[in-house]
């Protein structure tokens, strides 16, 4: 049944935009979508699962991301960019963006999973809006940014209050952003049109192509290689949108640390200056349920045998970082340091 519902989902969105060019940007609004509870601090699992029969698998598909917030975007398990996280955004940033992703590469025939990982930068129910669209088998466009079959539950990272990062695999230990993953504890996301904020400021829509006529052209990134109007996409711009062309966190160099001093069970690791950092420490021997803290990351151990602790969203421009850990860490444990900085 559920792959049935699927499909004609598929179906419907297809037909819907087999007549668009009599269609006006205003019939793609932007569905915006968050987790029920939202706050600042929690990042955000959202996946989806649709069905694609082998005979239907379009000739161009782009996925296009609007946010508030921070994200990474999978397909079928797989990082569709190169870039760390998306955007890389100024401390107290909110200002909505959007960027388009070509992903036909990455789907296959039979069950696909959109998988997202959304970082806040405030308390707000405009955290994501996806939108799926391209060319269909049959040269037909299509188009759906609806929010029916998303599920999402809190992420086993989150910020902190003290400006740091924290993660927990214990919590989900499984792949989420792959198809046949438990879902018993998902809940479905809640959905708030665009029309609902800023009533105050109509939507001008300068453009009124309808989305299969973006140029689509993917650049090194697999991003848009022009910049793209949320207009095209979402139909509307009551709030400014930023298009991204390459506005994304990407990793430039991997450093080892320059030197480690150690007292006791207290690791000082000095790292190479003037950079921003996301920090990746591999552990072994740690017990389950062990923490370790690692600079600005708060790590909970998985007691596997060997594990890695790293920040995903919170870079940090110390030159140092210290590391130390509850009664049963032991500074043995701590097997390398890297530095990706971005």
């Amino acid at each position: 049944m559920l792959r049935l519902i699927n499909i004609l989902i598929l179906f419907i969105a297809s037909a819907a935009t087999a007549a668009a060019s009599t269609a006006t940007a205003g019939d793609f609004g932007c569905r915006w979508m968050s987790h029920p509870a939202p706050d600042d601090t929690s990042h955000v699992w959202f996946r989806r699962t649709l069905v694609i029969e082998e005979q239907d698998m379009p000739r161009t598909a782009y996925i296009h991301v609007a946010t508030t917030g921070r994200f990474v975007l999978y397909v079928n398990g797989r990082n569709v960019s190169t870039a760390l996280f998306t955007p890389d955004r100024t401390p107290n940033d909110t200002t909505v963006m959007a960027i388009s992703y070509d992903v036909r590469r990455f789907l296959r025939p039979d069950s696909n999973t959109i998988a997202l990982l959304y970082c806040p930068s405030t308390r707000t129910r405009r955290q994501v809006s996806v939108s799926f669209y391209g060319i269909a088998a049959d040269s037909s466009h299509f188009a759906t940014n609806d929010t029916d079959g998303w599920l999402c539950r809190h992420a086993d990272t989150w910020q902190t209050h003290d400006g740091g990062e924290a993660m927990n695999r214990n919590t989900y230990p499984y792949r989420w952003t792959d198809t046949d993953q438990p879902l018993a504890l998902w809940q479905t996301v809640e959905q708030i049109s665009t029309s609902q904020h800023h009533n105050t400021t109509p939507p001008h829509h300068h453009n009124t192509t309808p989305p299969q006529h973006l140029n689509t052209t993917p650049s090194q990134h697999n991003t848009t290689s022009t910049p793209i109007s949320a207009e095209d996409i979402c139909g509307y711009s009551p709030v400014h949108i930023n298009p991204l062309v390459d506005n994304a966190a990407h990793m430039r160099r991997i450093y080892t640390p320059l030197f480690t001093e150690q007292s006791a069970d207290t690791l000082i690791v000095h790292l190479v200056p003037n950079e921003r950092h996301l920090i990746r420490v591999t552990l072994r021997g740690c017990r389950r349920g062990e923490r370790i803290n690692i600079g600005n990351l708060h790590y909970v151990c998985t007691g596997e045998i060997d594990e890695q602790a790293f920040a995903r969203f919170t870079p940090t421009s110390s030159n140092t970082i210290i590391i130390t850990g509850d009664s049963h860490f032991q500074s043995e444990q701590v097997q390398e340091v890297e530095s990706i900085c971005l």
